[in-house]
């Protein structure tokens, strides 16, 4: 790939950020050509901020989902919107009806093609039964136009995925080098912040490389950027002073007292990956199908401030349970808090993920849980990887 000679630009001003950002890429323009990420690198000299902004911002699109949780009417006690259920923690016995709410996200995604695919974080758009995609209009101040977009292919352990809407004429994204980065060079961030401010702009420099950071099960070696980040921009882009994206955006600190700390996928780890999922999506699928070992539980965290507020234990509250899964031939049940797993505590779902993944299939540990404010030990067989067919 061609190596340009960077300045370090001065930055004058922070800029409204990102969210959701483009990724490179012509796809099958001629009929059988396969799609390459590698094709779209960017050669042109360095622009100035107002020039990426002009450049890549209809490269970038905001993402809104919409999913549908069953939840259980125990007591009123908890609010629904609490944990996205209505559990009476604590309050056995009361009736029992089910109840629907439909629950939207937001996030952001980068254009790879003129027909309309789109690459984002598998975390936007997992378990959503409905995903719309807004491509930014041309000119500033005109509409933007609605997509309903279908999931072409995913990698939980990559956290990204494809998606594809019907579309012509869109503004693919230039794909740059990650491996080639300085720290101190400028970095663009362009998304979709809070899922409202679609097309935001923020900037700042590249402030690390290979940073390890694990989320959710997933570790990455990450570019850590002091460019705003803020809740939907994951999926988006990070851009260099070329205009060309190096990083997919994928989370800010966890620390609500740090700003100017975020994290982005560089794009030189997934670029064969995302060649793949285009071309040969199934063979993707086959090869990440239970590539972790999942236990068939859909978890939320509970932290302190909320024990607190509930008097519910720290730990992972289970949401749902799938059939004929490990943790329901267990006797794991929805509404269950997991505070300790193969005999060390749980607080919140990395932790969980980081005990699963140190097991063998076929081990059988101990899971502690607390059901109903009575603790109990129950014992799970960890299940080979083949077998699995839920998230978590």
């Amino acid at each position: 790939m061609f190596k340009h000679s960077r300045k370090i630009i001065a930055l004058t001003a922070a800029l409204a950020l990102t969210s959701t950002m483009g990724l490179a890429a012509l796809a099958q323009a001629e009929t059988g050509k396969s799609f390459s990420i590698v094709e779209a690198a960017s050669n042109q000299d360095s622009l100035t901020i107002p020039e990426i902004a002009d450049k890549c911002r209809t490269s970038v699109v905001a993402i809104e989902t919409e999913t549908t949780v069953v939840y259980n009417t125990y007591d009123n006690n908890y609010p629904y919107g609490l944990f996205g259920f209505g559990y009476g923690y604590g309050y056995g016995g009361r009736s029992n009806r089910q109840q629907e709410y439909t629950e939207t996200a937001a996030g952001s995604g980068i254009v790879l093609s003129e027909d309309g695919y789109i690459l984002t974080n598998n975390h936007v758009i997992s378990g959503a039964d409905k995903i719309t995609v807004y491509v930014m209009p041309e000119e500033e101040g005109g509409e933007e136009t609605t997509y309903e977009a279908t999931l072409v292919s995913s990698s939980e352990s990559n956290d990204i995925a494809i998606l594809k809407i019907d579309a012509e004429g869109l503004n693919p994204a230039t794909f740059g080098d990650s491996d080639n980065l300085e720290i101190g060079e400028l970095a663009v961030a362009i998304g979709n912040p809070m899922g409202s401010v679609h097309g935001s702009v923020t900037a700042g420099i590249i402030s690390a490389t290979e940073r390890e950071l694990t989320i959710d099960g997933v570790t990455i070696s990450a570019i850590q950027t002091d460019a705003a980040i803020n809740p939907g921009n994951s999926g988006g882009a990070l851009f260099d002073s070329y205009g060309n994206v190096i990083g997919i955006v994928y989370a800010k600190s966890s620390s609500v007292s740090i700003e100017g700390i975020g994290y982005a996928i560089p794009v030189n780890d997934v670029k064969e990956l995302i060649d793949q999922m285009i071309n040969d999506p199934e063979s993707v699928q086959a090869q990440t199908k239970g590539s972790q070992i999942m236990l068939g539980i859909t978890i939320q965290d509970i932290t302190e401030e909320l024990s607190e507020q509930y008097s519910m234990p720290v730990g992972v509250y289970i949401r749902e349970v799938s059939e004929l899964s490990a943790a329901e031939r267990a006797g794991l049940q929805k509404g269950d808090i997991i505070v300790e797993f193969a005999g060390e505590p749980v607080t919140c779902a990395d932790d969980l993920n980081a005990l699963k993944a140190e097991q063998t299939p076929g081990d059988t540990v101990e899971v502690k849980i607390d059901r109903n404010s009575k603790e109990m030990t129950l014992e799970i067989v960890i299940p080979q990887p083949t077998q699995v067919e839920t998230a978590n």
